[in-house]
């Protein structure tokens, strides 16, 4: 056959030379495709790349924030500014987030285009192009030589950890949502040391070690069939630091505070269950002053748009919820139905009273490092008639012990009030 098709060939020279002009047109379109093969089959040998866009809504900022820390980065001289806000989105104008106290700052990154530079002794190249389509999607792609991941991998851990570290630095507060049944964050508090709240010996180190039990127990809750929740009691009277152990316990734990007004005309008997089965991940709920809106089992304020049999059923039904702690803060414990705060629905009862002598001590040295003067002060200082709030107004006032002890030769407001009715 093959000779068959030669002879054929041979015999017609049109035939034959069509096929040769044929062959050669194949070699041609394939040695000219030759240098993109070549420049593609070396990109993939010996050029890492990484791709990211900003559909990924937590990295690809945190990226582009992280840039901002870099010097290689900040020298490229075509930059683009972003603004990163402090607190949250939810916030419908720069101007709310300012009046709420926000203060945002910008953030320097490379702009569209192409960009060479040398990052940790590595020359990297990065392109930066944004795409309009049915949504506009930015997208950064960035490059170094060699097959090793390892540097475009510690870039992007380290624009984590460093979004993380400044997260992790202030609490998240979280409210409910005005138009769902869910929470939004309202904004980032700051950090609160546990240190800095100064409580009678031995209560907040009580109050964290049973949260870390909780939170380390899981597995034992589900052993016993047990609902894995815990909820707290904080009363005593006002300026006790109820409030203050909160957020620095969640400080500590690294905790979200979901704080519920049962005023709010958010806070309905359809809402709150929604409310207190779907919060954040580890977060801790936080319901303050609970005797102002019931009193036993009657509305205390006629703007509380949620009834007690609500409210209970909302606190039970937060044993659904995996992982859930509520904190219940009070001044005045006797006027709270028994049933809202019974065993089941309150774990943990810890009573923040009046200043001790130990406190007054521990206060003082928070503002002079000087124990024999805090000796002297916790001595002059009667015990059980300051709060801790009352202490601490006195004392930034005060330069020296002193100053300190005539600052506090008046009764507090309390018993001033009392001596006037008497």
């Amino acid at each position: 056959m093959f000779e068959s098709l030669q002879s054929v060939l041979a015999a017609n020279q049109l035939v034959s030379g069509g096929v040769v002009l044929a062959a050669l047109g194949v070699a041609a379109m394939w040695l000219r495709e030759v240098p993109g093969k070549l420049a593609r089959w070396g990109k993939h040998f010996f050029v890492t790349t990484l791709a990211i866009d900003s559909r990924e809504e937590l990295l690809f900022p945190a990226l582009v924030e992280y840039m901002d820390t870099r010097e290689a980065l900040r020298r490229l001289n075509n930059f683009t500014a972003r603004t990163v806000r402090d607190q949250d989105s939810s916030y419908q104008s720069l101007n709310d987030e300012l009046q709420q106290g926000g203060r945002p700052h910008t953030a320097f990154s490379p702009g569209e285009g192409f960009h060479l530079f040398v990052l940790d002794g590595r020359l990297m190249w990065m392109k930066r192009e944004v795409q309009v389509g049915m949504a506009v999607v930015e997208r950064i792609t960035l490059s170094t030589l060699g097959r090793d991941k390892a540097p475009l991998e510690a870039l992007v851990h380290a624009a984590m950890e460093h979004r993380i570290a400044r997260e992790l630095n202030r609490i998240a507060i979280y409210v409910p949502s005005t138009y769902g049944s869910d929470w939004t964050r309202a904004r980032l508090g700051n950090n609160r040391k546990l240190d800095s709240v100064v409580l009678k010996a031995g209560q907040k180190e009580a109050v964290l070690a049973d949260l870390d039990r909780f939170f380390s127990g899981r597995s034992r809750y589900e052993t016993l069939g047990i609902p894995w929740r815990r909820g707290y009691l904080l009363y005593g009277p006002p300026g006790t630091g109820k409030t203050s152990l909160v957020t620095a316990l969640a400080s500590e734990l690294a905790l979200n505070v979901c704080v519920l007004s049962l005023a709010s005309p958010n806070v309905t008997d359809e809402k709150i269950g929604s409310l207190l089965a779907s919060v954040p991940r580890r977060s801790v709920i936080l319901i303050e002053d609970v005797d102002a809106f019931f009193q036993n089992r009657t509305k205390a304020d006629a703007q509380v748009r949620v009834s007690y049999s609500g409210f209970i059923n909302a606190l039970d039904g937060v044993a659904a919820h995996e992982g859930s702690v509520v904190f219940l803060t009070t001044n005045h414990p006797q006027l709270i139905d028994e049933a809202a705060i019974r065993s089941g629905r309150v774990d943990f009862r810890l009573e923040l009273g009046l200043c001790d002598r130990s406190q007054l001590e521990r206060m003082f040295l928070k503002f002079v490092d000087d124990p024999a003067a805090a000796a002297r002060f916790a001595d002059a200082v009667a015990p059980g008639r300051w709060s801790p709030a009352q202490v601490q107004e006195r004392l930034l006032k005060a330069a020296s012990l002193d100053e300190a002890l005539a600052l506090f030769a008046e009764p507090p407001a309390g018993d001033l009030a009392m001596l006037r009715a008497a």
